[in-house]
């Protein structure tokens, strides 16, 4: 498994944040843009998203997932440009950003009390290279269909 603190690996584009490194931070806000202001987020009625459990997804999100013997809490930031995704592994903190145009798809089926709510990336890396993933979440209907709306409002392209 390639844990790169500020390398593309793979299906999705993952960076460990645990640390306050302005490198790290630089190449994520690179490709989601910066954090939205405080006026800007009152606006746009606050940055987060619902929280879901995060059950799976491409390459190494995959592999981080599975190791946790817990639940694996997740939830999106939007910024200027995109959105970041939150999670932790192994006491890390990882973000996987995505730009406006990023996902491509989000799909919802039942599971059980709630839903899994699959979102489809795809990107071009700096190389000119082609890559798609997945991310894989479970919520209650409710924050199922609250999350459903954050991402097609803020990620999918159009």
């Amino acid at each position: 498994m390639q844990t790169a603190n500020t390398a593309d690996t793979g299906a999705m584009r993952l960076w460990n944040l645990t640390y306050n490194d302005p490198r790290r931070w630089a190449e994520v806000h690179a490709i989601s843009g910066k954090p939205l202001g405080l006026w800007a987020s009152l606006k746009a009625g606050g940055t987060g998203s619902p929280r879901a459990e995060l059950v799976g997804g491409s390459g190494e999100l995959n592999e981080l997932v599975s190791v946790a013997s817990s639940r694996t809490g997740c939830n999106f930031e939007r910024t200027t440009e995109g959105a970041i995704l939150y999670f932790r592994s192994r006491l890390e903190v990882y973000g996987a950003p995505f730009a406006r145009g990023d996902i491509s798809g989000v799909t919802r089926m039942p599971e059980g009390d709630g839903e899994r709510l699959t979102m489809w990336c795809g990107w071009t890396h700096p190389n000119g290279t082609p890559s798609s993933g997945s991310v894989d979440m479970r919520l209650s209907r409710s924050s199922a269909e609250r999350m459903e709306l954050y991402i097609r409002r803020w990620l999918v392209a159009e």
